[in-house]
């Protein structure tokens, strides 16, 4: 690694820049996961390894985190804090309040940008809770998607590094009960990126992480790994074992725009030394990601040049064009390995610009992917990041950050003193004025809710323990409704949920019997109920909604909708089920105007329903490109 640099300097600052905020979140707890997985079945030749992988550790809920759905389209100044690391080659700016995203690494001796970053901050349906955006360079610790803590604040802190300064990013991520953190700094040329993952229970956990990078796609774009196969899924519902660079015929997939349907191809390096992987274009400057051994897995992600993939980037980034090269722990993103109980694991990334032969670049795929992963171990060879990471994990990981720059969240301080422990050395977790000072109620034997603030319930077994012998009230019983819920006990959850409605009305223990109720007349009831008691919250109204028109009572929907608050009425999801009640009451031309200049804000990536309600009220007619959204495609077409 290029070492003839300034020292790295760490500055905290603020980011201008145009966009929506990301929003409240919802009060409502997601019973089941917020989409349901593309991929449903695996290749006949798929490894017994693998096939174990991939029936491990699937999340069925997001909780205890909650669904942030409450972004709009705006076009709004905002002002966000960031972090810059500067050695006068390299400029890193992050972004601590959105998940410690890397929003721009800029290349200083010929200014030129390395990765996406998008003109806007947009957001859409593609993350576990829902919200996520594109560009950068994003962190994925937790299960299959993009992670839970992705638009959520992490804590950082300067450090010391062996080049100058580093900045530290860290938090709890809630659903596993696994710490991650990230010390960052500049080495020369490279951004190098020391990651750990720490277990703080004895018992083992499912392990899932991958690094994703948005880089910049010019019909001439070409990614190259050193790899003569692929497992492929397209949306179509299968992971396949494929040829690369060409899959299915003609089209060289290590072009990302020259194939036709959206699709990921997850490359088998497995066996390598040393990898990495590398967005090119055809003058031979690009962008190079390695990394040491741990992380297994090297992927790609194309949007395809089909209608819909091309309408998702102009959704996501407007007239910008991005693919997605990404690096992970286990070969796929279908699978999750295993973090021993007390145990740590960790690597180090490096990422930075590369140059190639122009004619290389062009040439032979096999030739060309060697070449480029020449240029990626030249540039940060693999033994001297090895040992950089072996004097990172035995010396710097665990020194203590020395100045905050931002604040995280509290609950990395409230599980440890759930568990009464210590924090993991060099990680220390403050008490923080956020929805974990609620549960502060539970650790100090007060009703927990009692502050009269809903929080979501906490799923865990440790706090379902500690929930079943707090103190009797609302919360509680309700806490445990949702429990059993999850856990398929329904006649379990109505007991609790009654119990808590008779103790304290609630929307959140009302809606929980009305997504239990098998009566469609007691449901909608239920619902009413509820959103007499919370009327604001637009996930009551959509469920609502959702209800009634799937009961065939599209009267009603047009009359709960018409009479919510104008914030709620005229929000994109509910324009859409104006739309379908106004189709179900054959009033096709009415809902056909509605569609033509809709856009809802939380389309969720594969979601196409606006398409297929369009074909329903048009029938015969295209889809407008502005209202297809799909994904699929033929994969022959790649």
């Amino acid at each position: 690694m290029n070492d003839s640099a300034a020292p790295t300097a760490v500055r905290a600052t603020r980011l201008a820049v145009t966009g929506a905020g990301v929003g409240p979140e919802s009060p409502l707890p997601a019973y089941r996961p917020m989409r349901a997985m593309t991929t449903t079945s695996l290749a006949d030749d798929a490894p017994v390894a693998m096939r174990e992988r991939v029936a491990r550790g699937r999340l069925t809920t997001p909780l205890p985190y909650g669904v942030q759905s409450d972004y709009d389209r705006g076009e709004r100044p905002l002002d966000l804090p960031a972090v810059t690391l500067d050695n006068g080659i390299l400029r890193a700016t992050v972004l601590p309040g959105l998940g410690g995203r890397v929003w721009s690494l800029r290349d200083l001796r010929d200014d030129r940008e390395l990765v996406l970053v998008p003109a806007r901050l947009r957001f859409a349906g593609f993350a576990l809770t829902d919200a996520w955006f594109a560009g950068g360079i994003e962190w994925n610790l937790g299960s299959t998607g993009h992670a839970t803590t992705t638009c959520r604040p992490m804590h950082a802190a300067v450090v010391d590094s062996p080049t100058g300064q580093g900045l530290r990013l860290w938090e709890w991520e809630r659903t596993r009960d696994l710490v991650l953190a990230l010390d960052l700094t500049l080495a020369g040329d490279r951004l190098i990126v020391s990651t750990r993952v720490v277990n703080p229970d004895p018992e083992p956990k499912p392990l899932y992480y991958w690094t994703n990078i948005a880089v910049p796609e010019t019909e001439h774009t070409r990614v190259l790994t050193r790899a003569s196969r692929a497992w492929r899924t397209s949306y179509s519902g299968s992971l396949d074992l494929v040829d690369v660079p060409h899959p299915d015929g003609p089209v060289d997939i290590s072009y990302p725009a020259a194939s036709a349907a959206s699709a990921d191809y997850f490359f088998d390096v497995a066996d390598q030394r040393g990898r990495s992987i590398t967005s090119v274009e055809v003058d031979g400057h690009g962008f190079a990601q390695s990394s040491t051994d741990e992380l297994h897995g090297r992927k790609l992600f194309l949007w395809g040049h089909a209608p819909g993939g091309r309408r998702w980037q102009r959704w996501l980034v407007d007239d910008q064009r991005y693919a997605e090269i990404q690096a992970g722990v286990c070969a796929t993103q279908l699978e999750h390995d295993v973090i021993e109980g007390s145990s740590q694991r960790s690597w180090t990334e490096a990422f930075g610009a590369t140059s190639l032969d122009p004619q290389v670049v062009s040439g032979d795929f096999g030739v060309a992917a060697g070449a480029a992963a020449a240029a990626a171990d030249a540039a940060a060879p693999a033994d001297d990041l090895e040992a950089w990471h072996g004097r990172w994990l035995a010396d710097a990981a665990t020194q203590p950050p020395r100045a905050r720059l931002h604040t995280g969240s509290g609950w990395g301080r409230v599980e440890l003193a759930l568990r009464e422990q210590d924090a993991p050395a060099g990680l220390p977790f403050p008490q923080v004025d956020d929805d974990s000072r609620l549960a502060d109620d539970r650790l100090a034997g007060r009703p927990v809710g009692s502050t009269g603030r809903p929080l979501l319930p906490l799923v865990s077994d440790r706090w379902q323990r500690a929930i079943e012998q707090a103190p009797t009230g609302w919360w509680r019983s309700y806490a445990l409704g949702v429990t059993a819920h999850l856990a398929g006990d329904t006649g379990s959850a109505r007991d609790h949920y009654r119990a808590s409605v008779a103790a304290e009305p609630s929307a959140v223990a009302l809606r929980g019997l009305a997504v239990l109720c098998t009566d469609p007349d007691e449901a909608a009831r239920l619902y009413a109920e509820a959103r007499h008691h919370d009327p604001h919250t637009r996930g009551l109204l959509t469920e609502q909604l959702q209800l009634l028109l799937d009961a065939g009572r599209p009267a009603e929907a047009l009359q709960a909708i018409d009479a919510a608050a104008p914030a709620l009425r005229e929000h994109g999801r509910t324009r859409l089920l104006r739309a379908r009640a106004l189709h179900a009451l054959g009033r096709d031309q009415e809902a056909a105007d509605l569609l033509t200049g809709l856009e809802v804000p939380d389309l969720a990536e594969g979601d196409i329903a606006i398409g297929d309600l369009w074909r329903q009220v048009r029938p015969g007619k295209p889809v407008p490109a502005h209202l297809d959204f799909s994904m699929t495609g033929d994969a022959s077409t790649a």
